[in-house]
């Protein structure tokens, strides 16, 4: 192998070459500009880049350096060398280099990150066969999050500081993490100025050509504008400069934000990991990727790591030789038991991954969620399904990228495992310690990663799992007897996973891979691989409601077979929003006008054939748990159909509010030890007439599917005509049309008279529209009261008084039409019953992201209707807006994220 020493920085003696040195040396390469790898040599070689910040930041001649591009080939003294890119700053490079008589391979990677950033190239690897590794943070510990959180936890910290009326400070290497944050918030649309030192690395990296950086506004005093974020050197964070920003809240960016206390150690009020360096998991990735024969380990956790390397059966050696006698100094009982091949083991050893589907299905999760570029993770996932084998395979893998363990037919509630399910199954693996797992939970706030850092310190036997093998776990754990069959099976699982994999498993369970899919996306890749139409594929999948069965068709040129049927719900028609009834007739001008009441009440689709009924929500959940009695109606209708309609709370005679159906939506339990008992409960209770929950009547306004044959390309008139054909139960019944003519006036009386008989408004519908799912077009508007809006949920924070013990104040936002950001509108606290914020409580912890002091960052999954008296204009958030005196008028379980309101749509209802 090629030989290498340590004397003050790295030596390679046949080619007379030094590697990062510590002083200025004849002949050197420099893998980047960072002042800890540069000295003044008399040549050295580098990037085009690194050669260009060079001259900037140290004023180095240009003779005295030789830059090179990435790739390109450079011959000296026998041997071929190769600058690879590093990914840890702008310019920096790995070395390659090949013995040219005999094929000797060496690469040398400098500091190096496997995630991909804003302004450094992506990292490439190369095979060789002595690797030169850098372990800055070597230790199983420093298991980052993924670049999707970091990121988010960087834009949540800069958007409360301004909401709270403070300057939010960055701070970050003048080179490299600096010009990282500076994209990420220029990105965003957030105002930056930089210290001046962040300045003139920001200007150099731009004439560098560094992309993504706008031109650099300079901080010069204490006095920032409104809506300014600051960037700076952390060794500033006591300067003069920064200190006269009187109201600053200050984050470290960092990896050593891992490590407990970090807030402490830097004095800042928040640490956010972000890193330009590579993590345990990017290290093992490196290994993996570039196969040595032989590693050495430079930086950080040198001794640690190769230890553990050689555990795993690798040649690896601190490259400051100071752990060669490791072995031989340490007695008998301090190793680990002989393997068959002489190869000592202990339990990381066991970690070792296994070559199979589930490493190859985990390796492609990683690599999308580290991708920020929507065609990137494209390109990724349509490679990957493109390259599976069989159908089967094809089809689990379509439906797990958009996080769903089962199919929605199987997926009926217990698919998925609670909170306490998970942390059960954790403290039944051999060696694990409630305390541990308390301390480790804690700190991520998230139940994938805490399985991840847990499973890594155990003794594990991680075995070969294909997909096949991995649906069969998803479908005995759904119709495992109770919740203790479950912690058994689900523990037994886990200790089979290599840690990445448990990792994975674990999302898949909670229901979300958090790595920026939705079903869109990955309906985009399904296309790209098997040179689909997009349209085509959107459209099978809308009809099937299997994104798995749709990727078959697509391989096998079968999208046209897709078709409407009984049991497979479809997204629904959405109306399109109006600020007043002349805006709706501006729209509808001919007569006469099709006007339906907008009720408040649950929007469902009914489904039905033969003796078979099912009921389904906006969001194709399946409600028959929690209406049986609308089942058993429509099981005494004669036809087979699928009615789209609403479901309303209707007792004395008189429809009741959106209030009164909230005890159905929560009544049945989501953990699958209660949930039987809970359906049975409930049917029991409205067969005997002794619930005291209100009655509910199905109205159906549109029919789409009857007697075998799809109704969405017919016109809407005709659809109503076959929907006038069914027979009215009192449970079941055909909504009212009123026909009038299209004047504002007699719009706005119906919409009156709609408003004192309970309702919402109203919905005006073209006649001859057909049924678009999930599209929100002219066919069909809507005109309602403007004093609600349909928010989610971004934030929760803990009370004062009673309710300092419950998360009781919330932040909540609407969506962005044209970005698709959720951008926040506004905060509420009242409105709620202790039971509910309690409930609202446990949701939130489970389904936390961060906390920032008495702020839960939480995941947008929950909706609530806000009421307000008036909206206006306002800087306190980043959405522009603000409500004046919001109340929660409801929780709405029935939506999601993608039903609620837009920011447009707000801006309409702004005063003024």
């Amino acid at each position: 192998m090629i030989e290498v020493r340590f004397q003050r920085g790295l030596y390679l003696p046949e080619p007379d070459l030094w590697l990062d040195p510590w002083d200025a040396q004849p002949w050197a390469f420099v893998s980047h500009a960072h002042a800890d790898h540069f000295a003044r040599h008399e040549m050295a070689l580098c990037s085009t880049v690194t050669a260009a910040l060079v001259r900037a930041r140290y004023g180095v001649a240009e003779e005295r350096l030789l830059p090179a591009a990435y790739h390109a080939a450079v011959e000296r003294n026998g041997y071929r060398l190769r600058l690879l890119p590093a990914g840890h700053i702008a310019g920096s490079a790995m070395l390659h280099l090949t013995r040219i008589a005999d094929g000797a391979t060496l690469l040398y990677t400098g500091d190096f990150k496997v995630r991909k950033g804003r302004t450094a190239e992506p990292a490439v690897f190369q095979k060789a066969d002595v690797l030169i590794l850098e372990t800055t943070f070597g230790l199983p510990q420093f298991s980052f999050p993924s670049p999707m959180e970091v990121e988010s936890a960087v834009l949540r910290f800069v958007h409360d500081a301004l909401a709270d009326g403070e300057v939010p400070v960055l701070l970050g290497y003048s080179l490299g993490k600096a010009q990282e944050a500076l994209a990420l918030l220029h990105e965003h649309g957030i105002p930056v100025l930089l210290h001046p030192a962040v300045a003139d690395m920001t200007r150099a990296c731009k004439a560098a050509g560094v992309p993504g950086l706008p031109e650099p506004l300079l901080l010069e005093s204490g006095l920032v504008p409104a809506g300014h974020a600051v960037i700076a050197p952390p060794n500033t964070v006591r300067s003069k400069l920064l200190r006269s920003i009187g109201n600053r809240r200050v984050a470290m960016l960092s990896g050593w934000a891992m490590v407990p206390g970090a807030t402490f150690r830097y004095r800042v009020d928040e640490a956010i990991p972000l890193s330009d360096h590579a993590d345990y998991p990017g290290l093992l990735e490196c290994i993996q990727r570039v196969r040595p024969k032989k590693v050495l380990t430079v930086h950080g956790y040198t001794r640690e790591f190769a230890a553990e390397l050689r555990l795993r059966g690798q040649e690896a050696w601190s490259a400051m030789g100071n752990d060669q006698m490791e072995l031989a100094l340490s007695p008998p009982s301090a190793r680990g038991p002989m393997t068959g091949s002489g190869i000592q083991t202990t339990a990381s050893a066991r970690h070792v991954r296994p070559i199979c589907a589930m490493a190859d299905f985990t390796s492609l999760c990683r690599l999308t969620g580290e991708t920020s570029s929507r065609l990137e993770k494209i390109r990724h996932l349509a490679a990957y399904l493109k390259g599976l084998a069989s159908d089967e395979d094809l089809a689990l893998a379509a439906n797990w990228l958009t996080g769903r363990a089962l199919p929605r037919a199987a997926d009926r509630r217990a698919a998925y495992a609670g909170s306490a399910t998970l942390r059960r199954a954790l403290l039944k693996l051999p060696g694990v310690r409630e305390e541990r797992y308390r301390e480790i939970s804690q700190s991520q706030a998230d139940a994938a990663r805490t399985a991840r850092l847990l499973l890594q310190e155990l003794s594990l036997k991680p075995e070969p799992l294909d997909l096949a093998g991995l649906s069969a776990f998803f479908h005995t754990l759904a119709h495992a007897p109770g919740s203790l069959a479950r912690i058994d099976l689900l523990s037994a699982r886990l200790r089979t996973l290599h840690p990445a994999e448990g990792e994975t498993l674990v999302k898949l369970l909670t229901g979300d891979l958090r790595i920026g899919l939705k079903e869109g996306l990955v309906e985009d890749a399904v296309a790209a691989a098997f040179a689909a139409d997009p349209v085509s594929v959107r459209h099978a999948h809308m009809l099937t409601g299997d994104l798995g069965e749709t990727a078959r068709m697509a391989r096998h040129k079968q999208l046209e077979e897709a078709s409407l049927r009984p049991f497979v719900p479809i997204k629904v028609m959405l109306a399109s929003p109006m600020p007043d009834a002349a805006a709706l007739v501006s729209v509808f001008p001919n007569p006469p006008l099709w006007l339906e009441p907008k009720y408040d009440g649950i929007r469902a689709q009914l489904h039905k054939q033969g003796d078979k009924a099912a009921l389904y929500s906006r969001d194709l959940r399946p409600l028959d748990a929690e209406f049986p009695e609308l089942l058993a109606a429509a099981r005494e209708l004669s036809g087979d159909f699928i009615l789209d309609g609403e479901i309303i709370a209707h007792a004395e005679g008189r429809r009741l509010t959106f209030h009164d159906l909230q005890t159905r939506l929560g009544r049945i339990s989501t953990s699958q030890g209660d949930l039987f008992s809970g359906i049975s409960n409930l049917k029991s209770e409205i067969s005997e007439g002794r619930s005291r929950i209100p009655p509910v009547r199905f109205v159906a306004f549109d029919i789409l599917w009857h007697a075998g044959q799809s109704l969405m390309q017919h016109p809407l008139r005709e659809r109503r005509a076959v929907l006038e054909t069914l027979p009215s139960l009192p449970a079941i019944q055909a909504i009212t049309v009123l026909h009038c003519e299209p004047d504002a006036e007699a719009v706005q009386a119906a919409f009156k008279q709609a408003r004192a008989e309970g309702n919402e408004g109203l919905i005006a519908k073209d006649p001859a529209s057909l049924y678009s799912p999930g599209r929100r077009g002219k066919g069909w508007l809507k005109l309602k009261t403007s004093t609600t809006l349909d928010c989610v949920v971004v934030a929760a924070e803990q009370g004062h008084g009673k309710r300092a013990e419950v998360l009781s104040d919330y932040t909540f936002a609407v969506r962005d039409r044209l970005s698709g950001q959720l951008r926040v509108i506004g905060k509420a606290y009242s409105g709620l019953t202790d039971v509910e914020i309690e409930e609202l409580t446990e949701h939130f912890k489970r389904h936390t992201l961060s906390t920032e002091r008495r702020k839960h960052i939480v995941e947008p999954n929950l909706v609530l209707e806000i009421a307000f008296d008036s909206i206006q204009a306002s800087k306190r958030h980043d959405s522009g807006l603000a409500m004046r005196f919001p109340r929660i008028h409801a929780i709405r379980r029935d939506k999601t994220v993608a039903d609620i309101d837009t920011l447009q749509y707000a801006r309409s209802l702004v005063d003024g």
